[in-house]
Parts: C-alpha cells; structure tokens; sequence
C-alpha cells in the first residue's frame, strides 16, 4: 500500500512538528545561575529561570499558579513593573555572597527580561496548564540578570540564594556545584 504523495507529505509534517515537541517538552530546565567576578570586586551574575514559577512564588505563594497566571498575564504594564521591581528586591534580600572578613555582598540590581516577552511567557505557561495533565511541556526559560559589588576584591565567597531559586546548577570559571533546599550554601573561588 502507498500513500498518495500529498497525504505523505502532510503526515511528515506533522510527524516532525509533533515528535520534536515531545523531545523537548520532556526536557526539564534546572533553574541555573552563571557566576563570575569583573574587576576583582564587581560580580555579574546571568541566570537561566523557570521564571513564571520563581515569580508565582515569589509574588503571590498563596494563590494558584493558574490565577497568578491569569492575574499577571493581563495586568497592564505598570502593575507588572511594580511586580517585577518587588520581585527583585524580595530576591535580592535573600541571595547574597558572604566574604572571608564576614561582610555581606547583596545580589542586586535584578534585570528581568522586556515586558511583552514575560507576558508571553506568562501566557504560554497558562495555555499550557489547560492541556491534559499526560502532555508533557514546559515553558522554556528567561534571562535574568543581577550584579554584586563588594568594596574589596574578592577571592572567595560563601553564596547563598533566596530559595525559590532551588535546586540552581551554579557555574563558575573554575567550579560547577547544586544549591538545594538541603544544600542551600557553597563556597565560590574566583582565582
């Protein structure tokens, strides 16, 4: 039996838009934070996000990720730059590198990704949760960044991050290491 040349094609197609999805969809994405140190006192720091999760728990943990969807999803862009700054700073209070000499250096100066591609985000991940609970998928992540600066030069440093970010795979220039719940501290060495 053959198949007439256009239902062939037709059945390709969407044979190869329906199985990549599934490859990647079934892909998980650890939260994952770059680390590296500029100028011996400044820290830049670029991290890979489930962002739409971090933001739910960090904004509004007590209603239903669907609702804070939906809330912030149609906010105006006002209310979602109020959120983001508060975001922020909640993360920032909690994520920190801490010196040698004891002195705290704050992660800070949060850059979250333009508003219309955290709104498209935050829409793709409620369409998402109206599929069936069998379909594997995923949101893919967004690009955060944050800066730390010390008034000395650093070698090393104790980092510990607010925990919505666990589990977070970090990579430095000399190092890989996992921050968990039950792991939520390492030591970073910079030289």
């Amino acid at each position: 039996m053959t198949l007439p040349p256009r239902l062939l094609r037709s059945w390709l197609l969407a044979l190869l838009l329906v199985c990549p999805a599934w490859a990647v969809a079934a892909d998980v994405h650890y939260n994952q934070m770059h680390i590296q140190r500029e100028g011996g006192n400044r820290f830049v720091v670029a991290l890979s996000l489930n962002l739409t999760q971090v933001l739910h728990q960090v904004l509004a943990p007590q209603s239903s990720l669907a609702d804070f969807l939906k809330t912030y999803s149609d906010a105006p862009d006002k209310v979602l730059q109020i959120a983001l700054a508060k975001a922020g700073t909640e993360l920032g209070q909690k994520s920190f590198m801490v010196l040698p000499t004891g002195a705290k250096v704050g992660i800070r100066d949060w850059q979250f990704p333009p508003l219309a591609a955290l709104r498209e985000s935050l829409k793709a991940h409620a369409f998402l949760l109206e599929l069936p609970s069998t379909t594997p998928a995923h949101v893919p992540p967004m690009i955060v960044q944050a800066l730390g600066h010390s008034k000395t030069p650093v070698g090393r440093a104790q980092l510990q991050v607010h925990k919505v970010l666990h589990p977070l795979w970090v990579v430095q220039p000399h190092d890989q290491l996992w921050l968990t719940e039950q792991i939520p501290l390492a030591i970073v060495n910079f030289e």
